[in-house]
């Protein structure tokens, strides 16, 4: 086993930028890394990608996080779990914390999400993207088409309070992105690099 990374972080933040960019650097000096996101590409998250967060389909948000507890499982036991083994570094965008904060933001109460999350393990590593609300609002308005969360500034501004508060309580590294990509991805990278330097000494090539 090597290193399980998760990037969270409201929308807009800039979280596929930095994977991609970290993800780079990494196989540059040597390392495997494997990069996915949720929702997955299984069954499940395609649903959730296709009807729900596209507004074709409007979901309870208790029934919402039992879906995405069902396509992490999915996600782990087939994208995650085999790249771990395999002996790479994977780096997901989006797990367990993405529906704390989010399904928490829409009132679902937080000890129950965790419940129905219990079946996959925590990452090695956690780190939260943060940048203030209006530079998350220009970022969004210049992507065109909102997705189901990011049409409510209100919400995203609930999760982003819980997003800082579980940093808090569970010592997150929280990372300012709203400076330059480069300035964002090199601090991630120290991050991951401190982690997989005693982790995944054998998972370079």
């Amino acid at each position: 086993m090597c290193l399980f990374v998760d990037v969270e972080g409201i929308d807009g933040v800039g979280k596929s930028t930095v994977i991609r960019r970290v993800a780079d650097v990494l196989r540059g000096l040597g390392y495997m890394v494997l990069v996915t996101s949720e929702p997955s590409d299984g069954a499940v998250g395609r649903f959730i990608r296709g009807n729900v967060l596209t507004g074709e389909v409007e979901v309870e948000p208790s029934a919402l996080a039992l879906l995405f507890a069902a396509d992490r499982i999915i996600h782990f036991n087939t994208v995650i779990k085999p790249g771990l083994r395999d002996g790479f570094i994977v780096i997901t965008e989006r797990y367990i914390e993405s529906s704390v904060a989010y399904q928490g933001a829409q009132g679902v109460p937080i000890d129950w999400i965790l419940r129905v999350n219990s079946m996959v393990p925590e990452p090695d590593l956690v780190i939260i993207l943060n940048a203030p609300l209006a530079v998350i609002r220009e970022r969004l308005t210049s992507r065109g088409t909102l997705e189901y969360f990011e049409r409510s500034l209100n919400l995203l501004m609930r999760v982003q309070e819980i997003y800082l508060r579980r940093a808090e309580e569970r010592g997150y590294p929280v990372i300012d992105a709203s400076r330059p990509i480069g300035s964002v991805a090199g601090d991630v990278l120290t991050l991951i690099e401190d982690k997989a330097s005693g982790k995944c000494k054998g998972s370079r090539h």
